[in-house]
């Protein structure tokens, strides 16, 4: 049985304390019509394979993406690498998921996909933004990085002295497939509003001189895009 968490707040990535070292699927859609969304979630989710996997299910909604015409992003997290294996196998035999495939082509368009590994978690582990269904906002910086030791490093090492001092959680993980996008990591940030992140930016934050100073030659900041989680479906 899947437990569903809904926001009535406004319509990208957000995880357990347990979140590195776990995998993910992105799905970008521009969609035309988010009850329908959400219905045909709750329905395959509801379903004997759904109930089956392992997965938690986040849906985010774009509030900025640039040029990029998608309006919401489904992403699926798993504990493991077997247990995505485990679900795109159950799922290509279950006639669930063809139904579920088909009611969603009907409320929206695929734009784009992606899948990934979520390398690391910072900033401060105890804050309510670990929670999933706190209809937390997703600040995603997508990068391309030449050195992700080096990268890895800085960026623990900024995340880990701003632990205590804000409520923000940051996460690192490599993307190394989606389509043509062209970064090769993406770092998230989490806030409580839109308005806490334009005035609580990680420029604010103890040592982000230093930081920016570490990977100014080996990572090239491609986009900046924020998200708000509006459903979350977590196995139960």
């Amino acid at each position: 049985m899947f437990k569903k968490l809904f926001l009535l707040s406004t319509l990208v990535l957000c995880f357990s304390q347990t979140a590195s070292a776990q995998y993910f699927q992105t799905f970008d859609f521009n969609v035309s019509n988010p009850l329908g969304v959400v219905a045909a979630m709750n329905k395959f989710m509801g379903s004997p394979s759904g109930q089956q996997s392992e997965a938690t299910v986040y849906l985010n909604q774009y509030v900025a993406n640039g040029y990029d015409t998608a309006t919401h992003q489904i992403l699926v997290v798993y504990p493991t690498a077997d247990s995505m294996d485990a679900d795109l196998a159950r799922n290509a035999a279950a006639p669930e998921w063809m139904t579920f495939l088909t009611e969603i082509q009907q409320a929206a368009q695929l734009e784009s996909e992606g899948m990934g590994q979520i390398l690391a978690v910072g900033g401060n582990l105890n804050s309510p933004l670990m929670l999933p269904g706190s209809g937390r906002v997703l600040v995603s910086y997508r990068i391309q990085v030449s050195d992700p030791a080096a990268y890895a490093s800085a960026w623990t090492d900024f995340t880990t002295l701003n632990a205590s001092s804000s409520d923000s959680v940051a996460y690192l993980s490599r993307v190394p497939a989606y389509g043509d996008y062209p970064g090769t990591h993406v770092a998230v940030n989490t806030y409580n509003s839109v308005g806490e992140f334009l005035t609580n930016g990680p420029q604010t934050l103890d040592g982000w001189g230093e930081f920016s100073d570490r990977v100014s030659s080996i990572r090239e900041l491609i986009g900046v895009v924020v998200a708000q989680e509006i459903a979350v479906w977590s196995p139960q």
